[in-house]
């Protein structure tokens, strides 16, 4: 037996969830982490994912273009007032902006599907859905993305592709 003596009072509680259909969502930056890698530093990201319990991780290689363009495409849709510049990523935490999830599959079948950032767009008070219509999905069923209002935010253009896309 291994004596633990743990108090837990100030941590909730995580239950499994199920990947979120593929679309765009409202998130919050929630926090950040550079780690080292074998190809160099690297920021790990969280997303909360606002109206669902979700969240989701992003990666950001701090050694390629592709990904320091991801990560000023994020710092300008987070509203950074100087997105050609992040001195410390705690900048733009609590920031809201639009992510596209995707659904990845493990080849392998090692592991459960997944959701992954595929892209970022800004926020504009877009509507979400409330969190009493989220928590009240049937257990098992995924929620559907919030709805966009075609107003507010213009259709996503074809060619405006990121390279990683």
């Amino acid at each position: 037996m291994a004596q633990l003596n743990a108090d837990m009072t100030n941590y909730d509680t995580q239950e499994g969830f199920e990947p979120l259909k593929a679309g765009w969502y409202e998130a919050e930056i929630q926090d950040s982490e550079i780690k080292k890698g074998p190809s160099g530093p690297y920021i790990n990201w969280t997303f909360g994912i606002v109206g669902f319990p979700n969240r989701v991780w992003d990666v950001m290689s701090l050694g390629n273009s592709v990904s320091m363009q991801r990560l000023k495409t994020l710092c300008k849709c987070a509203g950074h007032p100087n997105p050609n510049y992040l001195a410390d990523t705690e900048e733009i935490h609590g920031k809201r902006c639009l992510v596209r999830l995707k659904i990845e599959i493990d080849e392998s079948g090692q592991y459960d599907p997944k959701n992954r950032v595929s892209a970022f767009k800004p926020f504009e008070a877009t509507p979400t859905l409330p969190q009493e219509t989220a928590a009240a999905a049937p257990a098992g069923t995924l929620p559907s993305p919030p709805q966009i209002a075609a107003a507010q935010t213009p259709p996503p253009q074809e060619t405006a592709k990121m390279p990683w896309e």
